[in-house]
């Protein structure tokens, strides 16, 4: 594991060495089924789709738009700033509750300059605003989609850019592994609550119940057999459909399916957006400016949708913002 985590942290090429790759997969294995270094040439079998994995996650970083400048001067001259965050007490909270940061400064050798990860939720709703119309007069209750920036999480904190994207990007491969993990052992419990289902509905097509385990068996309340026979016909597809955690090869053979194909498990783009200073989507014509983001999806099963920067601090910054803006008292 600390291998692993040094290669992170130190950076990696384009081409992995067999170690390097090696180190990825103990930990794929450790967080998503221990059980498969048991099985013969099963760690050779998930070589592969490590490889890609890493490639996928080494390629996000390279979508990020310039670095924010988090500095109480930055709050005004970077517009962007501003624009995620709602006030500057949010932006101080949000800085204040980071435990990369105070993990990173609580390191002697840590440098002046930070350089940080933010992470946060977009959601897109629709509000009643008002208009200014060419005449000068103001419309009313006009609807109008904003962007909304929520959640904001500094994840990562280093001394350069590229340590800064190797912290980042460790962090993403820890999480695509627990998610994984997760979707695997989510789609067995619910075969097992099929299984259950199945014997059921057996049991009571079968006639084999008496009336008082019949109705302690029946799932789904008062049935006919007809029915009963059809949702047994869905069990039965949907046992199949799950086939592949019934057992520990199925497992192995399902977490290669995932990450051998990286696409479907981790997107990245670089979206552009154009907005007012309050989120307000508006075109170029309209006085809307030009907000790029990366926005990354990833998951198995269940997707998560984050948005994501990279911003410049300084300690001096630092202290100024929570000077300027001390906690609130809770």
């Amino acid at each position: 594991m600390q291998k692993f985590l040094r290669w992170m942290l130190g950076g990696m090429n384009d081409r992995f060495a067999s170690r390097e790759v090696q180190e990825a997969v103990e930990l794929l294995i450790a967080e998503v089924e221990p059980k498969v270094k048991l099985l013969p040439g099963g760690r050779r079998q998930l070589r592969r789709g490590v490889r890609h994995l890493l490639s996928q996650l080494q390629d996000v970083g390279r979508l990020l738009p310039a670095p924010l400048d988090l500095s109480p001067a930055g709050y005004s001259s970077d517009r962007r700033v501003g624009l995620l965050f709602a006030s500057p007490q949010s932006l101080c909270d949000s800085l204040r509750a980071s435990d990369a940061i105070k993990a990173h400064l609580a390191s002697p050798q840590s440098p002046q300059q930070l350089q940080l990860m933010l992470v946060m939720q977009l959601n897109e709703e629709t509000r009643l605003g008002s208009q200014l119309l060419p005449d000068g007069s103001v419309r009313s209750d006009v609807p109008q989609r904003v962007l909304c920036f929520e959640r904001h999480r500094f994840i990562a904190a280093s001394a350069s850019h590229e340590d800064l994207l190797h912290a980042a990007r460790q962090q993403a491969y820890g999480l695509l592994c627990r998610n994984l993990a997760y979707g695997i052992s989510q789609a067995e419990s619910e075969r097992r609550l099929l299984e259950v289902e199945r014997r059921a509905l057996q049991l009571q097509l079968q006639h084999k119940t008496n009336v008082l385990n019949a109705e302690a068996l029946n799932l789904h309340g008062s049935m006919t057999p007809a029915q009963m026979a059809e949702r047994l016909a869905q069990v039965e597809q949907a046992l199949a459909a799950s086939q592949l955690v019934a057992s520990l090869q199925g497992k192995l053979k399902l977490i290669r399916q995932v990450i051998e194909a990286p696409d479907d498990f981790v997107r990245a783009s670089l979206e552009t957006a154009w907005v007012d200073r309050m989120g307000v989507v508006l075109s170029p014509a309209e006085g809307g400016q030009q907000l790029d983001y990366a926005n990354i999806e990833m998951g198995y099963l269940q997707r998560r949708r984050r948005v994501v920067f990279a911003a410049n601090l300084s300690r001096g910054d630092l202290r100024e913002w929570q000077q300027r803006w001390p906690a609130l008292e809770s």
